[in-house]
C-alpha cells in the first residue's frame, strides 16, 4: 500500500494570557453585536443560550483584564450593545492573526502533504 496524502486540516486559533479564552466564539459574538448593536441578537444568530454567550464573554473579559461589551441605555432609539474600544481592538488583531495562521497553514499543509 503507497501513502496517500489527506485532504483536509484543522486549526484552531485562540490567544489568552492564563485561561484560553479568545477564539472564534467569542471573535463571533463581538462581530455579530458589531454588526447587530445587540447581544441579543447575535447568540440567538449562533443558536447559542444567554447563559452561554455571558459566560463565553465574561470568561474572555477576565482573562484579557478589560470589558469587550458596553451595553446602551434606552432611550429615543432604544438600547443596545457595542464594543469597547478594547472590545474592537481585539477582534480586529484576532481577526487579522488568524486569518494569516490559516494562510500559512494552507500554504505549509499543501507543500508537505501534496508537493
Amino acid at each position: 500500500m503507497s501513502f496517500v496524502p489527506p485532504k483536509n486540516y484543522h486549526i484552531k486559533v485562540r490567544v489568552y494570557n492564563q485561561e484560553i479564552a479568545f477564539g472564534k466564539g467569542i471573535a463571533q459574538i463581538l462581530s455579530l453585536v458589531e454588526q447587530h448593536g445587540s447581544l441579543t441578537a447575535a447568540y440567538k444568530e449562533m443558536g447559542i443560550s444567554s447563559s452561554k454567550a455571558w459566560k463565553i464573554l465574561h470568561r474572555a473579559e477576565a482573562d484579557l483584564g478589560y470589558p469587550l461589551l458596553k451595553s446602551i441605555s434606552g432611550g429615543a432609539h432604544g438600547g443596545g450593545t457595542v464594543l469597547t474600544p478594547e472590545g474592537k481592538e481585539m477582534l480586529e488583531k484576532y481577526s487579522q492573526f488568524e486569518a494569516q495562521v490559516q494562510a500559512f497553514a494552507q500554504e505549509a499543509f499543501h507543500k508537505i502533504f501534496h508537493a
